[in-house]
C-alpha cells in the first residue's frame, strides 16, 4: 500500500491543485492486503476528488495509513466488521463536511451533492464496490464545516500455505 499510494502522490497533487495541501502519511511495516494496486488507486483518487470538491477556498488533505486491530465485531456503516487484523487508509480533510441527510446515501448510485453537471454520483459507490470486494469496510465521519474522514479498512492478508514438493528430492540419484 505505501509503495501505491508513493507513486500516486505526484498525480494527487495535481488533481488537488495548489490550494490544497497535501500530507501523505505512512504507517510503518504496513501488513500485507489482497487488493489490485490499480483499483486501490481508484479510490484514492476518488476520496482525493470530493475532498478538493469539498475544500473550494483551500485546505488540507491527510492520507494517513497504519494498523488497526479489531478485537471485537462491531458496526462499520451499515456492515459489521468481524475481529481481525487490517489496514486503515484514513483520508481526512477540511472541507464543508457532509450533512447529516445526506451522509447515510453517500455510497448509493448516482447519489451527488454537487451541482447538476458536476459530478456522477458514482464516485463513492464505486470506492464502496471496491473496498467490499476485497473484503473491507469503508465508514465516513463528517462534521459540517469541519470536514470529513474517510476511513477503509482493508484485512491483512495472510496468504495459504501451500506444500510443494521438491521434484528433486524425488528423483533418484
Amino acid at each position: 500500500i505505501t509503495d501505491t499510494l508513493a507513486e500516486l502522490s505526484a498525480l494527487l497533487r495535481r488533481l488537488i491543485g495548489a490550494r490544497i495541501e497535501l500530507q501523505m502519511i505512512h504507517g510503518r511495516d504496513l501488513w500485507p492486503v489482497k487488493v489490485d494496486a490499480s483499483q486501490l488507486e481508484q479510490v484514492i483518487i476518488n476520496l482525493a476528488v470530493n475532498a478538493r470538491d469539498a475544500m473550494t477556498d483551500g485546505g488540507t488533505l491527510v492520507i494517513r495509513t497504519g494498523h488497526y486491530q479489531c478485537h471485537r465485531q462491531h458496526r462499520v456503516g451499515h456492515d459489521l466488521m468481524p475481529p481481525g487484523d487490517y489496514v486503515l487508509i484514513e483520508a481526512i480533510d477540511t472541507g464543508h463536511g457532509i450533512s447529516p441527510e445526506n451522509i447515510e446515501h453517500i455510497f448509493e448510485p448516482f447519489f451527488s451533492t454537487k451541482e447538476l453537471g458536476s459530478g456522477t454520483g458514482l464516485g463513492l459507490s464505486t470506492v464502496y464496490g471496491i473496498v467490499k470486494q476485497t473484503g473491507g469496510f469503508v465508514s465516513v465521519e463528517s462534521e459540517l464545516g469541519s470536514g470529513t474522514t474517510f476511513k477503509i479498512f482493508l484485512p491483512r492478508y495472510i496468504g495459504s500455505e501451500q506444500v510443494h514438493s521438491n521434484t528433486l528430492m524425488d528423483q533418484p540419484a
